[in-house]
């Protein structure tokens, strides 16, 4: 399921992903790293989707609001 989805300021549409992970210990960018690729088939699949919803470019994110973190799928 969606989390987030809006149209920007420049008109970009962007679909957020909200994951509640914990990470303790080190290692947090390759934890983030892993977690982006792990859910990297399911924000295309948000990406598909929001291309249905108009004309503006998509972007999609994972955002970690425990760890302060915002991953944008490349």
């Amino acid at each position: 399921m969606i989390d987030r989805c809006f149209v920007d300021d420049t008109g970009t549409r962007w679909v957020i992903d909200y994951k509640t992970s914990r990470h303790e210990g080190g290692g947090l960018e390759s934890f983030l790293a892993q977690e982006m690729q792990r859910y990297q088939g399911q924000l295309s699949g948000y990406v598909a989707l929001a291309r249905a919803l108009g004309p503006q470019p998509v972007r999609a994110a994972l955002y970690f609001p425990l760890l302060g973190a915002f991953r944008e799928l490349t």
